[in-house]
């Protein structure tokens, strides 16, 4: 039984009691660090919205408040703890991920001119556009929408086909190819040129290719 499976079997009282005050004599020790820790996560995510840069923070104030280190990759399974036991972000409606992606090659785009890239700068502006185009017109879209209300004791959102979706799945998705797949997606540059940016992004390692003579 994993951690997060034991928590469940605590009561809800329990459990909200123990995130307000910080104490609880019904709860095991490191059940008790492991909440605390997805606390923190989902504080931080809050206002952090890249995994990576959060389970940094993260790792700080373990250190700090638990006096405990914890390496970046655990930092990041305790996030996806948080966004799943937490519900964060349930429900975010598709125009949301558009203009999320549109932030995303805005930031590119700075980061691109910054090093004096203005041609994979225009790319990734023309992308952030095409994003809040699509955004624009699914907000237009939502204006002509109306909602459809079906009371019933029998039927389950599952039955209808909305069961929740795995939101850490949709975190390591959202987040860990993220700029990968924004990169990959700008074909007016070469594969050295994408492996560049992706190592100024702090996607990957840089690769250098030793040639012999």
């Amino acid at each position: 039984m994993t951690i997060t499976d034991r928590l469940s079997t605590f009561h809800p009282d329990i459990i909200s009691s123990f995130l307000e005050t910080g104490n609880s004599s019904g709860i095991p020790k490191e059940i008790q660090l492991f909440l605390k820790q997805i606390q923190w996560a989902a504080e931080i995510y809050e206002y952090e919205r890249n995994i990576t840069r959060c389970a940094k923070k993260l790792k700080a104030r373990i250190l700090a408040e638990q006096d405990e280190y914890v390496d970046v990759r655990l930092c990041k399974s305790r996030i996806y703890s948080a966004i799943d036991y937490f519900d964060i972000d349930c429900n975010i409606a598709q125009k949301v991920w558009e203009s999320n992606y549109a932030d995303r090659y805005e930031n590119l785009t700075t980061m691109c001119i910054s090093k004096g890239d203005y041609k994979t700068a225009k790319l990734c502006q023309d992308a952030a556009l095409e994003c809040r185009r699509r955004s624009s017109a699914i907000a237009e879209t939502e204006k002509n929408w109306a909602p459809v209300f079906l009371i019933s004791n029998i039927l389950t959102v599952d039955d209808l086909g909305f069961g929740k979706k795995s939101l850490k799945t949709i975190a390591r998705k959202h987040e860990d190819a993220f700029y990968s797949q924004l990169i990959d997606s700008l074909t007016s540059i070469d594969k050295d040129e994408k492996a560049r940016l992706k190592y100024d992004a702090d996607i990957i390692e840089l690769e250098i290719e030793e040639t012999t003579d």
